[in-house]
């Protein structure tokens, strides 16, 4: 006979993913979930939770405490914040409940009425939020998760209506240093809008749209945020993010030789910090590469051009891209740009 046990869930959802799913191919959607699957696993693990059993693109998880529940909820609704910011709606959101009863543990499923309570609690939470049952607000330690009351709702399958509290999340700004931070712009895209028609530039962006995410995947790196056929990504090692950004370049050539498309990718790699608060980021390092990525576009080229700035190349030293860089002079488009040394790949 199958014993009942006293049990922390918590049960997560993606916001609106019906419709956000259809329009991915199944190779990037399967990416998505994996990566989406990894990233609940690893901070629920963090706080000595484990997942029973997947659903859908939500997931079932089981904790030692409500409290351990409520920060790795915390934990994984601000680093999925972090993780995607200037994205405004087109960005993932999660919906997090955590409830506290008797269950049944049965070949990976759940059963019981905290389970059930779940499910119901989880319809009514919106994206980026954590709620909570009475019992599990009731077993939560109030001095490390400040917590207020939402309302009490009438739920299927519960004769009364349910109480539910919500988790106050604090948010404070992180720095993130020792980022490799690239930006990627295309010459000539704002011809190609004038001059193309609309299927010519819609299978431009979406081929630059899965060159950047494979990148990214492949290389550890970041995609911060994209605006039309600009993206700034991060990478957090030097070797790394230049493979990234050879890759890259090599890529897209190939793509702009076979299509006939005349739109080179100019490249700048820089070296620094940001802060991120909620979903923006902000700092001068991100406003110096993008200088350096406008004040290089002026050099005649014509194909495809890697740029790093002399923070950069001083930890490609002993490097096999440490005798490719060349030292180039660039007319200053901003003071910011006065006291940085740029260096093109050859």
């Amino acid at each position: 006979m199958m014993a009942l046990r006293t049990t922390v869930i918590m049960k997560t959802d993606i916001r609106g993913s019906t419709v956000r799913f259809r329009a991915l191919p199944a190779v990037d959607l399967d990416a998505l979930l994996t990566e989406h699957r990894a990233f609940v696993s690893r901070v629920a693990a963090a706080h000595d939770g484990r997942i029973v059993k997947p659903e859908g693109d939500g997931f079932w998880v089981v904790f030692p405490s409500v409290t351990a529940g409520a920060l790795a909820a915390m934990s994984m609704q601000e680093e999925l914040r972090l993780a995607q910011p200037g994205k405004g709606d087109d960005r993932l959101a999660m919906r997090i409940v955590l409830t506290l009863g008797d269950v049944l543990h049965q070949e990976g499923a759940l059963v019981g009425d905290a389970v059930v309570l779940a499910a119901r609690i989880e319809d009514i939470t919106p994206p980026d939020e954590v709620y909570l049952s009475a019992t599990a607000w009731l077993a939560l330690n109030q001095a490390e998760v400040r917590t207020s009351f939402v309302d009490a709702f009438a739920v299927k399958g519960f004769p009364e209506p349910v109480s539910v509290y919500r988790i106050e999340q604090t948010h404070h700004t992180r720095i993130i240093t020792g980022q490799y931070i690239v930006v990627t712009d295309l010459d000539g895209f704002s011809t190609l809008v004038e001059t193309s028609s609309m299927e010519a530039v819609e299978k431009v962006l979406n081929r630059l749209y899965k060159l950047v995410g494979r990148v990214c995947r492949e290389f550890s790196g970041t995609n911060l945020f994209g605006a039309g056929d600009a993206y700034t990504l991060t990478f957090l090692d030097p070797g790394l993010t230049m493979a990234a950004v050879e890759h890259l370049a090599e890529e897209w050539g190939a793509f702009k030789r076979r299509d006939g498309i005349r739109c080179p990718m100019n490249i700048a790699v820089h070296k620094g910090k940001f802060y991120a608060f909620r979903s923006f980021i902000y700092s001068t390092d991100l406003i110096v590469v993008g200088y350096v990525e406008n004040a290089t576009r002026r050099l005649p080229s014509g194909d495809t051009s890697i740029f790093v700035t002399g923070q950069v190349r001083r930890d490609l030293v002993g490097t096999p891209w440490d005798e490719r860089l060349q030292p180039i002079d660039v007319q200053p488009t901003s003071p910011v740009l006065a006291e940085i040394e740029i260096y093109r790949l050859c």
